[in-house]
């Protein structure tokens, strides 16, 4: 448990698209309720300047704020492609 009971921990999170980005939360917050405490920061994502084919170093993609991991994945499947030169087949054998 991080919380005391009663109490809940949560995240919201969005890829800022304007130059305010605690209103583009707003909707999220709202759907919260009563706030006891909340933390606003904005982060820079990065990317790698070069895909790793020329040199051979392969570096991954800065996290976002996509829910469930989404982008992260879908850079790891690009990371295995540009790799090993195939797509990732996970089906059952």
């Amino acid at each position: 448990n991080v919380c005391a009971h009663g109490k809940w921990l949560a995240f919201v999170s969005t890829n800022v698209e304007t130059a305010n980005p605690e209103a583009e939360l707003a909707p999220g917050l709202a759907l919260l309720g009563p706030i006891d405490d909340k933390f606003v920061e904005v982060i820079d994502v990065y990317e790698p300047t070069a895909d790793g084919t020329a040199d051979r170093c392969f570096i991954s993609k800065g996290y976002d704020a996509t829910t469930h991991f989404e982008t992260t994945v879908e850079d790891c499947l690009d990371m295995y492609r540009r790799i090993t030169g195939k797509e990732l087949d996970l089906s059952a054998k």
